[in-house]
């Protein structure tokens, strides 16, 4: 008598598209200006706080979009869902994006505000503790890039592609300017001038653009990611050796 072989699950449907990527970036506006009301209003004080909450305003409702797409709606891999895999060339991908949309929107800087740095990172010269390490070196350099690049060329790339009804270079041609877009309007949604509005909307298009682009042709987040990491390292550590 022959033993049945175990019948091999069906793979699970995946559900997510444009309405989850638009809950993550209508979530974090309406949380980004939520927090700066607060501020102008004084219920926010403590610097720290300060500093952690306008990280978490944006954070929370985009990794929040692309959790519930991909554990919820989707396969449960970000790897197969989002592209989050990572491969040694990703690392040249990464380090020539990174470097080169760096230097635009230094020039972009240098034409808006006459010198640069002008929206850049500020440290003080604090003691190097673990509150310092996480606020001004990770969340920035390591985190931000891991979360935004999750949604913005993960999620809301994929999700643009296969709702365009057009051929696939169409698709992710139109994804790539979205995807772009909407990380630009993130980063200025909290901008204090129109100058800085334009200098780093600027700045943050040619990435958004660059980081899609990579993305689009290997399928992957890794190279995009490591460019995210270069693009804000270079900001960062300038400031620490300032």
């Amino acid at each position: 008598m022959t033993q049945a072989t175990p019948a091999t699950p069906p793979a699970r449907r995946v559900r997510w598209g444009l309405d989850d990527a638009a809950v993550g970036a209508v979530g974090a506006i309406l949380l980004v200006l939520a927090a700066d009301w607060a501020l102008s209003h004084s219920y926010l004080t403590d610097p720290r706080v300060v500093e952690v909450l306008s990280y978490l305003v944006v954070w929370v409702p985009l990794l929040g979009s692309v959790l519930v797409a991909c554990y919820l709606r989707g396969s449960r891999s970000l790897a197969r869902d989002f592209g989050l895999r990572f491969r040694p060339i990703d690392l040249l991908w990464g380090l020539t994006i990174g470097l080169l949309t760096r230097v635009v929107a230094s020039l972009a800087e240098i034409a808006g505000y006459g010198r640069l740095g002008t929206g850049g990172v500020t440290l003080d010269a604090p003691a190097h503790d673990a509150w310092w390490i996480v606020l001004s070196l990770l969340a920035p350099v390591l985190i931000a890039p891991l979360i935004e690049e999750l949604y913005f060329r993960g999620l809301v790339l994929r999700a643009v592609a296969a709702a365009t009804d057009a051929r696939r270079p169409v698709a992710l041609a139109l994804a790539a300017v979205v995807s772009a877009l909407v990380f630009a309007l993130l980063h200025v949604v909290d901008a204090r001038s129109g100058t800085a509005i334009l200098v780093v909307g600027a700045g943050t298009v040619v990435f958004g653009l660059a980081a899609a682009s990579v993305t689009a042709i290997t399928g992957r987040l890794g190279g995009a990611m490591i460019a995210h990491i270069v693009f804000n390292g270079l900001v960062v550590v300038p400031a620490l050796l300032g």
